[in-house]
């Protein structure tokens, strides 16, 4: 399990501004969060790829700038502009295969979607058969007003994909949508594959780790137990926080909780 960061903690800034200032902090374990059709194509991704591979870095992850459009695009009743769709995620899982991003982020169908449960599960099925085209994973993750926010349809998910259910555990939309870390990291089981991760307090629902309330032993340890081997990557809003090299004591905040928690698992285990 790595700490990493998202270039979406530095939003508005762009993309590449963003992924260059993460390597300066010291991040080498990064997701990019892509902004715009034009951020995919050839000449800026292989521009974005020199400085990861200048640095010793690695791509984890890729986020799509479509997220919020993925009901219309994807999951409407006009099966034509799903088949259309998947031109676009063509060209997404091209983008991440080519940066050496094993994962697709998807937010999926909306939560009040037309489409039955089954018929929504095997759109995502079909971009998710794309991907693997390409050599990447799409993974669900758990975004309030989306569909993915019940925990019911990660079950759902799981019981008809199979070995193909891949997931995104996102803390701050897990408090967003009402529930525990735990029962959703459970609905998710061992198709969990990356977290987005984060702080909160009473008043404050996305906070840099350290900052807040949250007590992130018992999710590790549950992470561990559930031999989850993917990537935490610090995922904030550039309002949460103030000076950039507050990512940095983040991570370190939680570098730390992990290394406690890996010894006691260690320590269990023996």
């Amino acid at each position: 399990m790595h700490i990493g960061a998202s270039t979406a903690n530095l939003y508005p800034m762009n993309t590449e501004d963003a992924l260059d200032a993460l390597l300066r902090l010291g991040f080498r374990e990064l997701e990019v969060f892509v902004n715009t059709e034009s951020e995919i194509a050839p000449s800026f991704l292989r521009q974005l790829k020199e400085s990861i591979q200048a640095a010793g870095a690695r791509v984890v992850s890729l986020h799509p700038y479509i997220s919020g459009s993925e009901p219309y695009i994807l999951y409407s009743a006009y099966e034509r502009r799903y088949r259309d769709g998947l031109d676009i995620y063509a060209r997404l899982f091209e983008a991440a295969s080519y940066l050496g991003a094993g994962l697709v982020v998807m937010h999926g169908d909306k939560a009040e979607g037309v489409l039955p449960v089954e018929e929504s599960i095997a759109r995502f099925e079909g971009v998710s058969d794309l991907g693997r085209t390409y050599g990447v994973t799409l993974a669900q993750e758990n975004v309030v007003r989306f569909r993915a926010s019940d925990n019911a349809y990660i079950a759902a998910m799981r019981r008809q994909l199979g070995p193909k259910a891949a997931f995104v555990f996102d803390l701050k939309q897990c408090r967003r949508c009402g529930h525990r870390p735990e029962d959703v990291v459970a609905a998710m089981g061992s198709a969990l594959v990356h977290v987005h991760i984060s702080d909160h307090d009473t008043t404050h629902d996305c906070l840099m780790p350290g900052a807040g309330t949250m007590d992130y032993g018992p999710l590790f340890a549950r992470l561990l137990h559930q031999q989850f081997s993917g990537s935490v990557m610090l995922e904030l809003y550039r309002s949460n926080y103030e000076a950039e090299t507050e990512l940095i004591s983040g991570r370190k905040y939680l570098e730390t909780v992990l290394h406690d928690e890996e010894i006691r698992f260690r320590d269990g285990h023996t």
